[in-house]
């Protein structure tokens, strides 16, 4: 039970984050790699250190993924909002069967990318199901090392919402 404390405390914060208008990220970056956009916090509490959360001061750029591909070093670390269909979905519960940890190609014609990230079960159904138009919010990576594997031009979501939106009076 303990162990579970400092979740639910980081989903807190994010909750708090969200509310106020940030845009984050569940990637814990070292001091070296943090995006030039970003304003990084590091929460102690009960004295247990809860993952560093990045806010953006900066709402993502909307790019194509031709535009990504042809010019990653310009996105290289950028927040982004992609638009594209989704193929070859994962999907993969965690060990405390709170979290999706997911990856599909985001597809524009015949251009795509690979996206991962981490969905939290607990706040919604995921929106990642095959042949779906969705836009995607997340940090680009020209290039990213991986539990020890180099991949090149991928997307780190942080949002995986349906395109157009299915909530009345939004785009």
């Amino acid at each position: 039970m303990l162990s579970s404390y400092p979740h639910f405390l980081a989903f807190i914060g994010t909750i708090f984050l969200l509310s106020n208008g940030g845009y984050f990220s569940h990637h814990v970056f070292s001091y070296f790699e943090s995006p030039p956009n970003a304003l990084q916090e590091e929460s102690f509490i009960f004295g247990h250190n809860i993952r560093h959360l990045i806010t953006f001061n900066t709402p993502p750029q909307q790019v194509s993924i031709t535009d990504l591909l042809t010019n990653s070093q310009d996105y290289h670390q950028q927040l982004v909002a992609v638009r594209g269909l989704i193929t070859q979905p994962e999907l993969h519960l965690d060990e405390t069967e709170l979290y999706l940890d997911f990856v599909f190609r985001l597809s524009q014609g015949n251009h795509f990318i690979v996206v991962y990230g981490r969905h939290d079960r607990t706040r919604s159904a995921p929106s990642i199901i095959i042949n779906r138009t969705v836009e995607v919010i997340g940090i680009f990576w020209k290039e990213q090392d991986r539990k020890g594997s180099l991949i090149f031009n991928v997307l780190e979501a942080i949002s995986v919402t349906p395109h157009p939106s299915q909530i009345p009076g939004t785009t």
